[in-house]
Order: C-alpha cells, then sequence, then structure tokens
C-alpha cells in the first residue's frame, strides 16, 4: 500500500508565534484553585454487560472506583452562555471547564474536589436501618449539617430535628445518623429533607482537548513538540451519579491509594 505525503504550504514571508509552556503552567498555578484529583476506574462488579452491583462496597453501588488522589492546581471557569436576559441553559447545570497541566492527564469520570472551597446542598433521602440504627446516605461527603426537617401532613408545619439527635458517621462521611429520640410522625413518609455543607465536587464528562500540542523552536534550534494544558468539561457530581449508595457504609472499602 502507497502512502501519499500532503505537501506543506509555503512558510516564505510568514512569522510564527509559538506558545510559552511554562507560562501556561504558572498560569494555572498562581491563578487556579486548589484541588485533589481522583482517577476514575470502572468498577468490575459490573462483569460483562451487566449494571454496577448497588451492594459494591469498593464503588458505593455507583459503578465507579476514585483512585491515586493527587493534590494540585486546575483553573474553573464557567461554559455556559451569556444569560443576562435569558433562562438558564438546563444542559449546562452545573458544568464548568477545568484546565490542568499536560502532565496531570484527565480521562472520563475522572474526580476533580476542590479542597478549599465549599457548597451547600439540600436533597430528600430515604431513611434506611441498619439494625437498631436509623442512617441517610447524602451525594457528597459531608463536612458539617445545617438542618433536617421532618414532613407533617401537608397541614402541619415541618418537624425541625434537634442538632444533638443526629451526627456525621465516624465511619462513613456519606452516612448521617439518626437518633432514636426524633419525634417521628405517626404518619411519616420515611423520608427526610437535609441541608449541608461539602467541598465543591465535580466528574470529567468530556476531554475535548484531549490532545493539545503546538510546534516550538528549542535552544537547539530545532522543532519539538510542546504539551499544553489539558482542557476537560465537569460536572457536579450529584448530577452525574445520581442516586447515592444503598448499603450500610460500615464495610467501606479504601481503594483510593491502588
Amino acid at each position: 500500500m502507497t502512502i501519499r505525503t500532503s505537501t506543506p504550504p509555503s512558510s516564505t514571508g510568514s512569522i510564527r508565534v509559538d506558545f510559552q509552556q511554562p507560562q501556561f503552567d504558572r498560569a494555572i498555578f498562581d491563578k487556579g484553585y486548589n484541588v485533589k484529583v481522583y482517577r476514575a476506574v470502572e468498577c468490575p462488579c459490573k462483569g460483562q454487560g451487566q449494571t454496577n452491583l448497588t451492594s459494591c462496597q469498593n464503588c458505593l453501588g455507583l459503578g465507579w472506583v476514585f483512585i491515586n488522589p493527587l493534590n494540585t492546581k486546575a483553573l474553573i471557569t464557567s461554559i455556559n452562555k451569556n444569560t443576562k436576559f435569558k433562562y438558564w441553559s438546563p444542559e449546562f447545570k452545573g458544568t464548568v471547564a477545568a484546565s490542568l497541566r499536560d502532565v496531570e492527564r484527565l480521562s472520563f469520570m475522572d474526580k476533580i474536589v476542590l479542597t478549599d472551597k465549599t457548597s451547600i446542598l439540600s436533597e430528600i433521602r430515604p431513611i434506611k436501618e441498619d439494625g437498631s440504627q436509623k442512617f441517610i446516605f447524602t451525594s457528597y461527603p459531608v463536612n458539617s449539617i445545617d438542618v433536617i426537617y421532618l414532613f407533617n401532613g401537608s397541614t402541619n408545619s415541618l418537624i425541625k430535628v434537634n442538632s444533638s439527635l443526629y451526627n456525621i458517621s465516624s465511619n462513613n462521611p456519606y452516612v448521617v445518623e439518626l437518633d432514636d429520640l426524633i419525634p417521628f410522625p405517626v404518619d411519616f413518609n420515611d423520608s427526610i429533607s437535609v441541608s449541608y455543607n461539602h467541598n465543591v465536587q465535580y466528574n470529567a464528562i468530556d476531554i475535548p482537548h484531549d490532545i493539545r500540542d503546538s510546534l516550538t523552536t528549542n535552544s537547539n534550534g530545532k522543532e519539538e513538540n510542546l504539551p499544553l494544558p489539558i482542557q476537560a468539561i465537569c460536572q457536579k457530581s450529584h448530577y452525574i451519579t445520581g442516586d447515592s449508595p444503598k448499603f450500610d457504609g460500615s464495610g467501606i472499602k479504601d481503594n483510593s491509594y491502588l
């Protein structure tokens, strides 16, 4: 088989501008957020052509294991259009662009946690039981709980649960344990509303610039490839992973440092 080679255009009289990788990397570290990046690996609990096991204590029932955490920096920017006089675009909900250095390669579903930045999430969670212990799962590891409410019928006020009657599990930060002294209503619907503080967390859903190189001239006058920062489109994790884990969390396996 004969492979043809394309004829390059003439460069006579043209001026080429080269990128400067150190300046790109410096900008990321000067202006970026402190982040912890986890590599995403599909959990083998799925098997061939199957769905992930909701009882798997390796992936927490999510189908993904997050390993090899790395502390680094990332530029995080919004990608939504100008929404000053428009409705917010639903497809961009919770979505950002993250730029990291080329040496810190990203792949699909990699997790990025902003270690210095927190957010507040309110969600409705079903109550589960492990023996005599009642608890709920949350979508993110909980830093602190703002408030928990119980539904007490459509014509009655909500019941605010005293902060002394719940706590974050010492074994699993996704678990909030509930005390038996909580005044559950007679017609309780087995769900509670919880508002809590957590570190901002994203997962990579697309890598539009998986390869981002440029040619540059080195100190010897020779051309060489210059790797540039990688950009990923990321979305807040609870929009991607959906429901939270479905087991009691007591036997959680730590695969982070595999």
